[in-house]
């Protein structure tokens, strides 16, 4: 799945993206919400590596509608959820793991998160997710509300029939493609 991600011309990829962010967008438990200034609690995002999908104008949309956006960051001995400034490079750093982190640290608990959106290798539509099992998605789901919206992102390709689950999964709501 990685290698196709980073195999996909420029063009279908900005299309892929924008598509998604569309799509989370018009969402009612996210997008819509934020519209209305009717959403309660944060947005958990990722911030895109090179080859995964970039919902960044997602990120700016619900910025603008004063949406309390959070993404993980490292604080020298583990990661926490950070809130979200912006998206240029007063507000963000690049982390150990070659992702941009926010510098903000003001924390954020998982409880107080209502809508996650998470990347991974491959989904199913029923919320299996292959792919970054076990890392800080599972750390931090584990302590977000029952109720709150996972959404998983993908690109066509990486939403699959069926594969084994972990035991440490948490099973996301929905899972948004293009």
């Amino acid at each position: 799945m990685k290698a196709r991600r980073k195999g996909m011309a420029a063009d279908e990829k900005a299309a892929a993206d924008a598509a998604i962010c569309e799509k989370l967008k018009a969402r009612r438990d996210i997008g819509v919400m934020a519209d209305s200034l009717n959403f309660v609690g944060a947005l958990a995002v990722y911030l895109a590596s090179s080859d995964e999908i970039n919902i960044d104008p997602f990120i700016e949309y619900m910025l603008r509608a004063g949406v309390e956006v959070v993404a993980p960051r490292w604080n020298g001995e583990t990661y926490e959820l950070a809130k979200l400034k912006g998206l240029d490079e007063k507000n963000l750093r690049l982390g150990p793991m070659g992702i941009r982190e926010p510098f903000d640290a003001d924390v954020v608990e998982p409880k107080e998160v209502s809508a996650w959106i998470i990347p991974g290798l491959a989904f199913t539509r029923g919320g299996k997710r292959l792919g970054y099992g076990g890392g800080w998605y599972d750390r931090f789901l584990a302590s977000a509300p029952k109720d709150a919206a996972k959404i998983g992102v993908a690109y066509s390709f990486q939403i699959v029939d069926d594969f084994p689950a972990e035991p440490h999964d948490i099973p996301l709501t929905d899972v948004v493609g293009a």
